[in-house]
């Protein structure tokens, strides 16, 4: 046997030179391990790879696996005895557990895999020593454990086309109502039927394509049957990209995909609030002050920080696209517009395009159809345009009415009766030049002369 690429045991890439990794052990000339039927290397329902057992417990076994849908690893735990019931109870353990802090556990789903209940959960710190865990697992659960469960509140959206009150997707998740209608997507307020939760469903649903049929989406027309399915493979894409910030505190978790009735689900936390764009139309418009708009911009700078790092652009930066709790933590969602740096690979931009807070290049991406000289640079002029929103109650000038004026700047505040500083619209100005190359270089240095400007 050859020298693999990746490790089969924990997934992580392969050290050259090593004939053990290094990180769980795994050695490709040694036999693989198996318990309750699972074997390493196993691949489960096309969907996951089994890696090597992590530990185990009496009657319990927790694996590493690799989820190909959400393109993750992960931890699967599993009792020999069949039972959601006390798989729910292991899950209140985990969350309730003083070894692992809020941001550092994420309890994903409980539910079949190959025939059998699992609990499926990821961990921040992925090489964490077995023995925390079977120490986890030894403890008695708290009384006070809970599966978090934020006050549902249903916006008053109907829609035809929308999935009734009541239909239940996998098996798991309950439908309770529409919270949200886009050109490609419907968005569900549901019931996690298994960890007892509600969860925000996202269906994929283009309204130029598809039609509903009961439960199943079904194509309108043979004319358009590659056009929808090439929006499907975007959708499970904008799924794996999400799926990849599970830990951020400032991104939209995602909790598990599903393909079924014809097209594809992305089950995410659910988030009872409002975006920043419904939040201004609230309070009439009324300009926000420097600091509370900081208050929202440097979250989702933080955010941004993150998928920059993964040379991953969101590239829909908007009011619309960042959202306020009721606890007042701040997230930025919706990465249905996400792509690589660089990528070259044609892209459904326009459909996403939103003319106030797009930067030059990604005109260019819409009009041609693939992906043209877009970066971190392109969420940069996203954020400037939002900050000059929140800021004086106005949008800016679009790209094209600015390309197309003598003068190309960003109407002053004072034309809205706005007092603000001058180095809060230099500092705008820099992030949406119209030129890539003069705008501010990268999110961290925008986020330190924003904490300057409040000194």
């Amino acid at each position: 046997m050859g020298t693999p690429n990746v490790c089969i045991g924990c997934f992580s890439k392969w050290e050259k030179g090593k004939d053990v990794c290094p990180h769980c052990g795994w050695s490709p000339k040694r036999v693989y391990s198996e318990m309750f039927q699972w074997r390493t290397g196993d691949i489960l329902e096309t969907r996951y790879i089994v890696g090597e057992v992590f530990c185990r417990i009496k009657d319990i076994a927790v694996w590493r696996l690799y989820d190909n849908v959400l393109g993750i690893p992960c931890f699967v735990l599993r009792k020999m005895r069949d039972s959601k019931e006390e798989l729910y109870s292991l899950a209140l353990q985990l969350l309730s557990s003083d070894i692992f802090g809020a941001e550092e556990i994420a309890v994903l789903s409980i539910k079949r895999v190959a025939g059998k209940y699992v609990l499926v959960f990821t961990l921040k710190e992925w090489f964490i020593e077995s023995e925390k865990m079977k120490y986890l697992l030894n403890s008695d659960i708290k009384n006070n454990a809970a599966v978090d469960r934020k006050e549902a509140v249903l916006p008053n959206v109907e829609r035809e086309q929308a999935l009734p009150a009541g239909t239940l997707l996998d098996e798991r998740y309950q439908v309770k109502g529409c919270i949200g209608i886009g050109g490609f997507g419907i968005t569900y307020l549901c019931e996690d039927l298994f960890l007892h939760r509600d969860v925000a469903v996202k269906e994929y649903f283009p309204e130029k394509w598809a039609e509903r049929d009961k439960e199943y989406v079904a194509v309108k027309n043979v004319k358009v049957v590659d056009a929808y399915k090439f929006g499907l493979r975007s959708f499970l894409k904008e799924v794996c990209i999400t799926a990849k910030f599970i830990h951020n505190p400032h991104i939209v978790t995602v909790y598990d995909a599903i393909e079924a009735n014809d097209t594809a689900y992305m089950v995410m936390e659910y988030i009872p609030g409002i975006s920043i764009g419904r939040e201004l139309r609230a309070r009439e418009y009324k300009p926000y002050t420097p600091k509370e708009m900081a208050e929202v911009i440097c979250p989702v700078l933080s955010g941004l920080g993150e998928i920059h790092s993964q040379r991953i652009v969101h590239g829909d930066i908007s009011p619309g696209n960042i959202m306020r709790s009721k606890q007042g933590k701040i997230y930025l969602i919706d990465l249905g517009a996400a792509k690589y740096n660089l990528e070259s690979q044609p892209v459904l931009s326009a459909a996403f395009l939103k003319i106030d807070y797009a930067a030059p290049e990604q005109y260019q991406t819409a009009r041609e159809g693939v992906p043209r000289g877009e970066g971190p640079w392109t969420d940069i002029y996203g954020v400037g345009a939002t900050m000059y929103y929140m800021l004086t109650g106005h949008k800016p000038t679009d790209v094209i009415t600015r390309l197309n004026q003598k003068n190309p700047d960003l109407a002053a505040p004072r034309k809205y009766k706005v007092r603000l500083s001058r180095k809060w619209m230099n500092l705008i100005h820099h992030a949406m030049e119209l030129e890539r190359e003069k705008r501010i270089r990268s999110i961290s240095e925008f986020g330190d002369e924003i904490r300057r400007l409040l000194e």
